[in-house]
């Protein structure tokens, strides 16, 4: 006869791993405007290559050289918070999810309200989320970065987060060595 504790116990086996769903959608004061920005890439290198460097919420180098002066929480934990310098501002993150699997890395965050100098633009808050994941049996990986921002200037954020994304990505994978994929996985070869 199986125990009580038996549900209770499969509940917890099951919810292990799993994040609550955090919305990344945002809402923005009268006077900005809300905007996003979408990017996706796929890199024939095995997802353990990419989370050996960016498996963590405070360290961010390999994101656009983002230095981090101040972090506050656990290590990984929704609710840690990052502080550096950006562009002649301050910016302030939170850790709103976070997610590992044997085949996916999720981690989303939210940013303060901060002007940034060069180029000038006022950010009511942002949100973004980063995910990792494993392709083509494991021998690839696909990263997307969705970014919703509140902004004064919605195609000037767009293009600072996409050449943000752009250097970002394009520099992890040189790290890594992993040659970019047009849409089918490596073939091994045949004799």
């Amino acid at each position: 006869m199986r125990s009580a504790l038996f549900p209770i116990a499969l509940l917890a086996l099951c919810a292990q791993g799993s994040a609550p769903y955090v919305s990344n959608d945002i809402h923005c004061p009268p006077d900005l405007h809300i905007s996003f920005v979408h990017n996706s890439y796929t890199y024939g290198a095995p997802l353990t290559h990419f989370i050996n460097l960016i498996d963590s919420f405070f360290e961010q180098s390999w994101y656009f050289g983002t230095v981090i002066t101040h972090t506050t929480g656990k290590y990984n934990v929704p609710g840690a918070t990052r502080t550096g310098p950006f562009a002649g501002a301050t910016y302030n993150e939170t850790l709103t999810a976070y997610s590992k699997h044997a085949d996916a890395m999720i981690m989303s965050y939210s940013g303060q309200p901060l002007t940034i100098v060069s180029p000038p633009l006022k950010f009511g808050h942002y949100l973004e989320r980063l995910r990792f994941e494993s392709i083509c049996g494991g021998t690839a990986t696909y990263i997307d970065a969705l970014t919703y921002s509140c902004s004064d200037n919605p195609v000037a954020v767009y293009d600072l987060w996409y050449t943000v994304h752009m250097a970002a990505f394009a520099n992890l994978s040189a790290v890594v060595g992993a040659p970019v994929l047009a849409g089918d996985c490596l073939q091994k070869s045949r004799h």
